[in-house]
């Protein structure tokens, strides 16, 4: 066989096995590890410096599936994570279950199981607050920390104390703190907000087949509710000294929120010894990194580019 054959035939065979070859899986490898006694799933998607996608209620880890992951897969290892409290992880039976202590105990062990010395956190919703109670307990793993549409804690909890336009925007969660098992969900209501029809469709589809005693137990533990004024911030004691955030932090806010008041995003600066790179997003709601996913998407990379030292175009 000439010297010109055998080339084209390994050419021939590396073409072949590169179409044998199965294509990345668009969910993930799915991983459970157990956290004391509790199975937390994740799935894991790229590979090179880890970037963690918390999603918050009503959702689900795959919210980020449609406009995050294919992106940011390219340069990062992806995880994204399944809350405590929301199938396919375990749903602990107690409400003292589901304190930020234990969701941020979660995290932690995520990245053990990985032997990620550290990770940059993006978090939505409730999500939002876990990835900032993580940074604030292990702030030497966390390369950077962007909250979507979700309260900067010690702003939020003197807020909701004592304004009454934000304690009326919050009247949604009410019924949560009461909410036991077997009562009725009223997944209409809990889905109302996300504006694309389909993916409404798909989270209350996911609700109606789930219980979700443990994802409200969230707010019982964790979000302030009547009777307001109870002098919170002097109880968990919020002082610039103990609450300030130690890494490069992004808020990324749809304007059109309909579950905070504005306010909440009003002198911020002093939480955040790196500062705080603040974008507000127009005609996006509470689902901005949805409803807007492009320009999300783009301010996420520059923050990214900066904060994390990453190399490469936005592709």
């Amino acid at each position: 066989m000439r010297i010109s054959s055998i080339s084209t035939w390994i050419c021939l065979q590396t073409l072949v096995s590169a179409h044998l070859k199965p294509p990345p899986n668009p969910n993930g490898e799915q991983l459970f590890i157990n956290n004391n006694g509790v199975t937390i799933h994740y799935r894991k998607y790229g590979s090179g410096p880890y970037l963690i996608f918390q999603h918050g209620f009503p959702d689900r880890e795959t919210t980020w599936n449609d406009f995050q992951v294919p992106l940011f897969s390219k340069h990062y290892t992806v995880i994204t994570p399944t809350l405590r409290g929301f199938p396919p992880s375990a749903i602990p039976p107690n409400v003292a279950d589901y304190t930020f202590a234990n969701y941020t105990s979660d995290l932690l062990a995520i990245l053990d199981h990985e032997n990620a010395p550290s990770a940059t956190l993006i978090g939505h919703d409730f999500g939002g607050g876990i990835v900032q109670s993580f940074s604030h307990t292990y702030p030497d793993k966390v390369a950077a920390l962007i909250v979507v549409n979700a309260p900067i804690l010690p702003t939020f909890i003197s807020l909701i104390e004592y304004d009454k336009e934000e304690q009326e925007y919050a009247k949604y969660t009410i019924p949560y703190y009461t909410y036991e098992p077997g009562q009725p969900k009223n997944i209409s209501k809990l889905v109302e907000w996300i504006r694309n029809d389909t993916y409404r469709a798909e989270i209350a589809a996911y609700l109606d087949s789930s219980p979700i005693y443990g994802m409200l137990d969230f707010y019982k533990n964790n979000y302030p509710g009547p009777p307001y004024g109870q002098n919170l911030t002097a109880a968990l004691n919020i002082t610039k000294e103990s609450w300030t955030q130690k890494v490069p932090s992004m808020l990324l806010w749809g304007e059109e929120d309909p579950y905070f008041s504005p306010k909440l995003i009003d002198g911020l600066e002093g939480w955040f010894e790196f500062g705080l790179r603040l974008v507000t997003v127009p005609r996006a709601g509470h689902w901005v990194f949805r409803d807007q996913w492009q320009r999300a998407n783009e301010e996420i990379w520059s923050f990214l580019r900066i904060a994390g030292g990453i190399e490469g175009s936005f592709v």
